[in-house]
């Protein structure tokens, strides 16, 4: 029943569909580029899973055949300021030799070195992690670098920019990627179906259903429909029942939750073990926590233990990606993992050191 499960996958190559104003919008930033000139910056926002990255990477791959355009992807989740800057020197085509422990301003000047006079935008996916977003000081140094953040809430992000930058991502500069409404995700889910079943083992309504589960959300709804083709596959159907897909929207939600909490850098993952053990927890007795581990959650990255408030910004990340819960107001939130069986990748215990104490 399933003949290719990359078809699947987030970074499988296919068109972009009803996100023509939010193309157009990216493509009137980018348009300097045609020119040899720097594109202006923009700030691309929305929920996890309708489209943000992959209609970047559409855009800059449709500018790159038309004009050549240089630029470069950054996952940022676990990488540090040096570590963008590091990425966005060696992935340019005239890059020299750099290495990774040079002093930050050895690799600002080998990123103006690599770029030179021509534009280069530099997509900073996953701009919520990153830890230190001093880095656009960096970047924005260094002439004919412009910077698309891709992110999920448009006002904490700015909220971590320096008020010298913040201007850079205003008004026209920021766009608004909403969920999808039924009849698009149908359009969406359909070409998978073609491509990655086996014939077309979905009946009449199936398709509906699931983009309507799904709350139009694609990333969601295309695991589904794979999850469903499993169920099916398993219980011995030659196409969906009621009860495969019925049971696919749990199983869909569990496969994004763990990718979700793999991709995540290693504090981040630890912290979330923090909040899988002792939680339900509230917010004051989350803080106090978070200081008794601070130096265990960031032991071995090379930078010293942020903040409470940078921590609340990690947490916060991680209910954008329904791994944690943390309903209520300051103090008064509650955190707890959303399934308490999905362990993150690490070696982290806090039950031992709280049972003790």
């Amino acid at each position: 029943m399933i003949e290719s499960r990359y078809v699947f996958r987030d970074d499988y190559p296919t068109p972009i569909l009803h996100r023509n104003t939010e193309l157009n919008a990216l493509s009137r930033a980018l348009k300097p580029t045609g020119y040899g000139r720097r594109a202006e910056d923009v700030l691309i926002h929305g929920p996890s899973g309708v489209g943000k990255t992959a209609s970047a990477r559409w855009m800059l791959r449709k500018l790159q055949q038309q004009w050549g355009l240089e630029s470069t992807v950054v996952e940022c989740s676990g990488k540090t300021r040096n570590g963008i800057i590091h990425e966005a020197v060696t992935e340019h085509s005239n890059s020299g030799v750099v290495h990774r422990n040079q002093p930050r301003d050895e690799l600002v000047d080998g990123l103006a070195t690599a770029v030179g006079d021509g534009p280069y935008v530099l997509v900073l996916d996953e701009a919520d992690v990153i830890p230190d977003l001093d880095v656009l000081e960096d970047l924005f140094a260094v002439d004919g670098v412009s910077v698309v953040a891709i992110a999920h809430q448009q006002v904490e992000w700015l909220n971590r920019v320096d008020r010298d930058f913040r201007s850079h991502f205003r008004g026209d500069s920021q766009i608004e990627f909403r969920k999808y409404g039924v009849d698009e995700l149908v359009d969406i889910l359909q070409p998978r179906v073609e491509h990655g079943l086996e014939g077309d083992p979905t009946r009449n309504g199936d398709l509906e259903w699931i983009a309507d589960e799904t709350g139009g959300v694609a990333r969601w709804a295309i695991k589904s429909v794979l999850s469903a083709a499993e169920l099916a596959l398993e219980r011995k159907h030659d196409h969906f029942h009621d009860e495969d897909v019925a049971d696919a929207f749990e199983r869909a939600k569990r496969k994004i939750r763990k990718a979700n909490l793999r991709s995540l850098p290693l504090p981040h993952q630890r912290l979330y073990e923090l909040v899988r053990v002792i939680g339900p927890i509230s917010g004051s007795e989350m803080k106090t926590t978070y200081w008794q581990f601070k130096s265990e959650i960031f032991e071995g990255q090379g930078i010293n233990p942020v903040s409470w408030r940078q921590a609340w910004n990690y947490l916060d990340k991680m209910a954008d990606y329904s791994l944690i819960r943390m309903p209520g107001e300051t103090n008064a939130k509650r955190y707890e993992a959303v399934d308490p069986e999905l362990e993150a990748p690490v070696e982290f215990n806090p039950r031992e050191a709280v049972e003790l104490g």
